[in-house]
């Protein structure tokens, strides 16, 4: 083979080398693919994940991937019938009781929607954990969950009424998404909790 042979050859090995090795470098960001397709799924959460990796963009990215790929592993099953009707049952009854025991309610509800994550098939899990698999779904959800787990968990006269209701309203949104599939409160949960509605809606 002729010098130019040679060289022809070294460099088209040396072409597939560097294609290669950004192949496999964009496969350790999979699933999610790229940090724009990681951008794109856990919305602020990409932001927060990088903060929180000290402004270390490619270290944020990995563990996203990683979220993602094991959210996108689980087999979860939406609730039939009767299950989602005894959950909005016990809903109902955890919110009525905000009156009288704002921290009790919160507790409940934090709790209950930790046992309907289970139902659908989310793993045991620490709260942290739960949160990045609900980042990798529905990002917007993620930090009202935070929140209002923050609020539900503090020590007894830590958190005052008006932030306890906060948290129940943040938690509801989560249970109603993970129940129902809807984020918006049902019509009959103002009635049901007073304390908990807002101002009554203008009639058109």
């Amino acid at each position: 083979m002729s010098a130019l042979g040679w060289f022809l050859l070294v460099l088209v090995l040396v072409i597939l080398g560097v294609v290669l090795v950004g192949v496999l470098g964009g496969a350790r960001l999979a699933p999610g693919g790229s940090g724009r397709a990681l951008r794109s799924r856990f919305g602020p959460e990409y932001d927060r994940a990088v903060e929180h990796s000290g402004g270390d963009r490619r270290a944020a990215e990995r563990r996203l991937a990683e979220v993602a790929r094991r959210r996108d592993e689980l087999d979860l099953q939406p609730l039939d019938e009767p299950a989602r009707a005894g959950y909005l049952t016990r809903w109902d009854a955890v919110q009525a009781r905000f009156v009288d025991d704002p921290a009790g309610s919160a507790r409940q509800a934090d709790r209950l929607v930790v046992e309907v994550m289970r139902a659908r098939g989310y793993p045991e899990s620490t709260f942290d954990e739960r949160a990045d698999l609900i980042s990798a779904e529905r990002p917007e959800l993620v930090a009202p969950y935070r929140d209002a787990h923050a609020h539900a968990e503090a020590p007894a006269g830590v958190p005052d009424t008006e932030e306890l209701r906060t948290a129940l309203v943040q938690l509801r949104g989560l249970f109603g998404w993970l129940v129902t599939g809807e984020t918006e409160p049902r019509d009959q949960d103002a009635q049901s909790s007073p304390a908990l509605a807002g101002p009554p809606r203008q009639r058109t």
